[in-house]
């Protein structure tokens, strides 16, 4: 079996939509003009992998800072079409994405995977990846209709993204109601798609504001890291 994986072209946006519609057909997905614009920003690397010349999986990864500003590379989606699982690729593409990220200069490389995902868990582990034993609740909040600014504490971070499933803000930091509010003051008069955090559970205060400013709970979620220092 001949497996070839190489860095995406935005020619190639087709190609990932397909299997994005593979491995999750009751999305509905951003179309392949947007995943082209995504796959052409200079802080993104998208692989994509064939098996004997057939697309069957890709990783995102892109460059973000942390609070502190360190460099990190985010892990952020990665992809086997149902019909090439098992042979590997997964971790194949986690391994490419991560060197990518230490090329570019990252501290530390991080994926985001779901409590329930074991195929993604081992892949990380595979890796060289360490679990966080924190586990984390992903909150998901839409536009704000309001015509004033609204400032984050400055213990904040407002991160954009844009990655191959949205454009938005993600919150970090001080989770408190002024950091969720300025981000969804930003995503409206940006029109992008979602404000999002990732809070960890034992974090009972951020998480009641979350809901009542109707944040949606999408999962539960832990952080699998590994060091490019």
């Amino acid at each position: 079996m001949n497996i070839e994986i190489r860095q995406a072209v935005p020619a190639d946006a087709p190609h990932i939509l397909n299997i994005k519609q593979a491995v999750w057909p009751s999305e509905s997905p951003k179309g392949w003009a947007y995943i082209a614009e995504v796959i052409a920003l200079l802080d993104h690397a998208t692989h994509l992998a064939f098996v004997e010349g057939t697309p069957a999986g890709f990783v995102d990864g892109f460059m973000t800072y942390t609070p502190a500003g360190l460099p990190r590379w985010e892990v952020d989606l990665l992809a086997v079409h149902p019909d090439f699982r098992g042979k590997g690729i997964a971790a194949q593409l986690v391994a490419l994405s991560t060197e990518t990220g230490r090329v570019h200069g990252a501290n530390f490389a991080r994926g985001l995977v779901e409590t329930e995902n074991i195929a993604s868990q081992r892949t990380f582990a595979r890796c060289d990846y360490t679990l966080e034993n924190q586990y984390h609740a992903l909150m998901v909040g839409s536009e704000l209709l309001i015509d004033i600014l609204i400032l984050p504490p400055e213990n904040a971070l407002l991160t954009p993204v844009q990655t191959i499933n949205y454009r938005g803000i993600w919150v970090e930091g001080a989770y408190q109601k002024n950091s969720f509010l300025a981000g969804q003051v930003l995503c409206t008069q940006y029109a992008w798609d979602l404000t999002g955090a990732v809070i960890p559970t034992s974090d009972i205060t951020a998480l009641q504001i979350a809901q009542e400013l109707e944040f949606t709970l999408v999962g539960h979620y832990q952080w699998w890291k590994r060091s490019l220092v």
